[in-house]
C-alpha cells in the first residue's frame, strides 16, 4: 500500500525531467510488450505542474515502467534514429558489394584461366594427333597436314626395298638423298601428285655390329643429333625462306626426313653452273636470292621464339624453288637459343671452311653474328661468281676471299670483284652495293657487323 500511494508522486517526478521516458506495455492484446518512449518539453507549466501533483497517474497499474534514459546522449541517438540506422546499413551495404566484386573477379580470373589451359592441351592433343606425333613407334610423323594428308602415303618407305626403287640425286656423309613421287590419291585422281626429297640418315640398331672406333661411334651421335635438330627446328617453323620438314619416317636401320623437292637444285649448282655457260643466272635473279635469304635469317634471328642459329650457312644448303626463291635447308648443326640466353654460346666448331666466323673458330663461342658472317660471304659468292675455297685465292696475295673481296673495293677499279658473265648488264653499281654490304657483313669484330635485320633493310634499299 505505501507503494502505491508512491507512485503518484515518482511519475510527477519523472514527467518533470528533461528526459525522455521508455515504458513497455502490452502489445495487440498478447504477452508480448512494447517499449514507448515519450517525450515532453523541459519544463511545465507552473500551474500544470501543480495541478499534475494533485492528478492520479495517467498510466494504469497494468503498465510496466521499464526505463527512463537521463543521458543528453541518448536522448540525442533517440531523436534522429533513422538516419544513423540508415548510414549503418548503407555502409554494410557498400562493403558487402566490394567485397562481393573481388570474390567474383578472383573466381571468374580463376575459372577462365582453368578453361583456356584446359582447351590449350585438347587443342595440342588433337593436332599432334593430326600431324601423326602419337602414332605408334616406326609410323610416319606428319609435321606438314598440307603437303601430306595421310600417313599412308608413306607407307611404302616403311618397307625394306621401299627405297630401292628410288633415283638417288644427291650423297652425303650421313647418307643419300632420293627424289620420290606421292602415290596419287584415289579420291582425287586429277591432282598432280607432290614430289619429295627424302634424306637417309643411318642409324644404330640393337642387332648391329657395334662401331669398331670411337671416331664411328662419335659419328653415329651426330647423326642422331642432326635428326633431333630438324626436327626440333624445321619441323615446327614455318616461313617462305625456309624449307620445311614434311615428315619423319623411322625405319630398323635409318631415318628417313621428308622435303619438298626443289626443282632449281642448291645455289652452289647455279653459281657453277652459270660460270660453265650451263644456265643462266643473272643479277636481278641473284639479286632475288640474296634478299630471301636475307629475309629467312631475320625470321630465324629475331622474329621466331626461341631464337635458331643455322651455323652452317652456304649456297650448297641454299636450295632455289621454281621462281629462284631460295630456301635455307639442312639444320642438322642448327642451334635453338633460349630466350634466357643473352651472350655467346659455347659449342664444337661447326659450318664449312670459308664460311665459318674467325671468332667461332678461334673461341668456340658461336652467335647469331656467326650466320651473319656466313651469309657475307654468300653474299660476295653471289657477286663475284667465285667461292671461298676455289684455287684463285691461293695465287692472290690475300690468300682469303674475304681479304681480296676488301682490298678490291678499295681499290681505284672495285668492278674487278664482278663475276664476268655479269659485266656489262647495266647493275654494276647495284652490285657494288651488295658487295659493301658484304664486307660490312664480313668484318672480324662481330660487334662491328650489322644484324641480319639490318642487313635485309639495307639490302632492300637497293633498287634493281
Amino acid at each position: 500500500m505505501a507503494a502505491t500511494a508512491l507512485l503518484p508522486s515518482l511519475l510527477l517526478i519523472l514527467l518533470l525531467l528533461p528526459a525522455p521516458i521508455s515504458a513497455i506495455y502490452p502489445y495487440d492484446g498478447s504477452h508480448a510488450l512494447r517499449r514507448m518512449t515519450l517525450r515532453h518539453p523541459r519544463r511545465l507549466p507552473s500551474r500544470l505542474a501543480s495541478q499534475s501533483a494533485h492528478r492520479r497517474s495517467p498510466f494504469p497499474k497494468r503498465y510496466v515502467l521499464a526505463e527512463t534514459k537521463t543521458t543528453q546522449a541518448l536522448a540525442s541517438s533517440n531523436s534522429s534514429p533513422n538516419r544513423s540506422s540508415s548510414e549503418h546499413h548503407h555502409s554494410r551495404n557498400h562493403k558487402q558489394s566490394v567485397r562481393n566484386w573481388i570474390v567474383g573477379f578472383i573466381t571468374g580470373s580463376l575459372l577462365g584461366i582453368v578453361s583456356g589451359t584446359i582447351l590449350s592441351v585438347l587443342y595440342r592433343q588433337v593436332v599432334n594427333c593430326i600431324r601423326g606425333r602419337y602414332r605408334s613407334p616406326g609410323s610416319p610423323s606428319i609435321f606438314s597436314p598440307t603437303h601430306i594428308k595421310r600417313a599412308e602415303d608413306l607407307a611404302f618407305l616403311e618397307k625394306d626395298d621401299g627405297l630401292a626403287a628410288l633415283e638417288v640425286i644427291g650423297r652425303g656423309g650421313c647418307g643419300e638423298v632420293y627424289k620420290a613421287q606421292q602415290p596419287p590419291d584415289p579420291r582425287k585422281p586429277d591432282r598432280p601428285s607432290m614430289v619429295f626429297a627424302i634424306k637417309k640418315i643411318m642409324k644404330r640398331t640393337p642387332d648391329s655390329a657395334e662401331p669398331t672406333s670411337d671416331e664411328e661411334s662419335r659419328l653415329l651421335d651426330k647423326w642422331m643429333r642432326q635428326v633431333r635438330s630438324e626436327i626440333q627446328t624445321v619441323g615446327h617453323i614455318r616461313h617462305r625462306n625456309l624449307l620445311p620438314l614434311l615428315a619423319h619416317v623411322t625405319r630398323r636401320d635409318c631415318h628417313l626426313l621428308i622435303y619438298e623437292f626443289m626443282r632449281n637444285g642448291t645455289l652452289h649448282d647455279a653459281i657453277r653452273g652459270a660460270a660453265a655457260g650451263r644456265r643462266k643466272l643473272e643479277w636481278p635473279g641473284r639479286y632475288i636470292i640474296a634478299l630471301g635469304i636475307a629475309a629467312g635469317l631475320e625470321y630465324l634471328h629475331v622474329v621466331h621464339r626461341p631464337r635458331v642459329i643455322h651455323r652452317d650457312l652456304k649456297p650448297a644448303n641454299i636450295l632455289l624453288d621454281d621462281d629462284l626463291n631460295p630456301r635455307i635447308s639442312d639444320f642438322g648443326l642448327a642451334k635453338v637459343v633460349p630466350d634466357t640466353v643473352s651472350g655467346s654460346m659455347r659449342s664444337g666448331v661447326a659450318g664449312t671452311i670459308g664460311y665459318i666466323a674467325p671468332e667461332y673458330h678461334q673461341t668456340l663461342l658461336f652467335t647469331d653474328k656467326c650466320d651473319v658472317y656466313s651469309f657475307g660471304v654468300i653474299l660476295a659468292v653471289l657477286v663475284t661468281g667465285k667461292f671461298p675455297t676455289d684455287e684463285f685465292y691461293c695465287t692472290t696475295e690475300e690468300i682469303r676471299m674475304v681479304d681480296w673481296m676488301r682490298n678490291a673495293m678499295r681499290s681505284a677499279e672495285p668492278e674487278v670483284a664482278i663475276d664476268r658473265t655479269l659485266v656489262g648488264n647495266g647493275f654494276e653499281e647495284q652490285m657494288l652495293l651488295v658487295l659493301k654490304i658484304a664486307c660490312f657483313c664480313t668484318y672480324d669484330d662481330p660487334k662491328a657487323r650489322p644484324n641480319s635485320r639490318e642487313v635485309r633493310l639495307m639490302l632492300a634499299q637497293i633498287k634493281h
